[in-house]
């Protein structure tokens, strides 16, 4: 009967086998994205440094992060926090 209720025991696993429950590392690759003049349009200008550039609202003065240099996240910035100007042209700002 002691055949039967025998368990494998998990330390007689040797060195080289890796656990199933391994984890693993991911790591995110990390974007410097650059400033484009095409961001005057959404209100926008940069500061700060050339190789790290910051964008400023020029209407509220809030500075985002440079993982906030897609044109998507300009324009819903516009969008919500400005509605009165999100249809001006690029010459108004």
């Amino acid at each position: 009967m002691d055949k039967f209720l025998r368990r494998k025991d998990s330390s007689s696993r040797t060195d080289d086998e890796e656990p199933s429950t391994s984890v693993t590392k991911n790591r995110k690759k990390v974007v410097k994205r650059k400033y484009d003049e095409d961001y005057t349009k959404y209100g926008f200008s940069w500061c700060g440094d050339e190789t790290a550039p910051r964008l400023q609202c020029i209407i509220c003065g809030d500075q985002l992060s440079n993982e906030s240099m897609v044109p998507s996240k300009l324009k819903r910035h516009l969008y919500s926090s400005h509605p009165s100007c999100a249809n001006k042209d690029q010459q108004y700002f």
